[in-house]
């Protein structure tokens, strides 16, 4: 009996050790199908997140893409409107006559020349200009050689100087013969029109009206000129940081108003005797290296050695390959 009880014991005891297994068993992979699922659903979740992060990056990648092919398209387009710009058919510029059409050049164009603000075309222009003009002195004998030469030059000219016959009719050739006439003012007076260095909006747009005013009363009605050039340059005035620019450039952009400086001068405005070599070593020296090429020159009273070096300052832009072209 004894024997029996023992056997049925073990019996027993393997029979719970056999369900304890089981039930650890099932639990366990209870378990695992348990991490399995939130495993995938973590996976699932991640992916999802991917997805939208990959997304939401291809599509600024494209939108950047999308925008600097935009700026591109802009910038390329900015160049071919330059490029597509007849400047030799400028209907709205009435500074020059119709035979002075075919050598006239837009000064808005002119302006990113002097700023080195243009797209390279391989070629090389040269704009003789002429300040403090008329005189009885020497406009005539510069339009002579002009004529002469055959080629074409700008004359920005004072009111105050041609308000009599002779600077009336000088006016009239300048016009006449091909030439551009630019505004530079009525007395040139720096004191009237730079008080305390600094621009008198109100005087100077009322000398530059009253000469454009009196031009028109001796070309007539159709003369019209948008090109000036301050005296002394609009680089004296950013040079002395003159406070009332701006308000002056609200007025050009206005007006349509374009200022002319230069990049190339013979020095006959610099209160000092220079022989004509070195006035013209000076046109040399200043516009070296320049393919677009704008020189200060002056046909005022007492300019003599300007004129008589005019000639040899033309023959050396030929010589050179350069084309000589007006502003409108």
């Amino acid at each position: 009996m004894r024997f029996e009880g023992r056997k049925t014991s073990k019996k027993i005891m393997k029979r719970n050790r056999r369900k304890k297994r089981i039930f650890l068993s099932i639990t366990l992979i209870i378990f695992l199908v348990t991490i399995g699922i939130q495993m995938t659903k973590l996976y699932n979740s991640t992916s999802t997140r991917n997805k939208v992060v990959q997304a939401s990056t291809v599509e600024k990648v494209d939108d950047n893409k999308k925008q600097n092919e935009s700026e591109k398209d802009e910038v390329k387009d900015n160049k071919v409107n330059i490029e597509n710009v007849d400047k030799h058919k400028l209907a709205n510029n009435k500074n020059v006559n119709e035979e002075g059409l075919k050598y006239t050049i837009d000064r808005n164009e002119v302006t990113n020349m002097l700023k080195n603000n243009y797209k390279s075309d391989g070629k090389k222009y040269v704009f003789l200009t002429f300040d403090d003009g008329p005189s009885n002195q020497n406009t005539a004998d510069v339009l002579d050689i002009l004529k002469s030469k055959n080629v074409k030059g700008t004359f920005f000219v004072l009111g105050e100087n041609i308000k009599n016959q002779k600077g009336m009719e000088l006016l009239k050739r300048e016009y006449n013969e091909g030439h551009a006439i630019g505004n530079h003012s009525y007395t040139h007076n720096f004191r009237k029109l730079y008080p305390g260095n600094k621009v008198d909006v109100d005087y100077f747009m009322n000398e530059i009206e009253n000469t454009n005013t009196t031009m028109k009363g001796i070309l007539g009605n159709e003369f019209d000129t948008k090109v000036i050039r301050m005296p002394g340059g609009y680089m004296s005035r950013s040079y002395y940081h003159d406070p009332n620019l701006n308000n002056l450039n609200e007025i050009f952009k206005k007006e349509g108003i374009v200022n002319i400086d230069w990049n190339a001068l013979n020095g006959d405005a610099e209160g000092k005797t220079y022989s004509k070599e070195y006035m013209f070593n000076y046109v040399i020296k200043t516009s070296k290296g320049k393919d677009k090429v704008v020189i200060l020159m002056h046909d005022a009273q007492g300019k003599v050695k300007t004129k008589e070096l005019l000639p040899q300052i033309i023959d050396y832009f030929k010589g050179n390959g350069y084309e000589f072209k007006t502003i409108s």
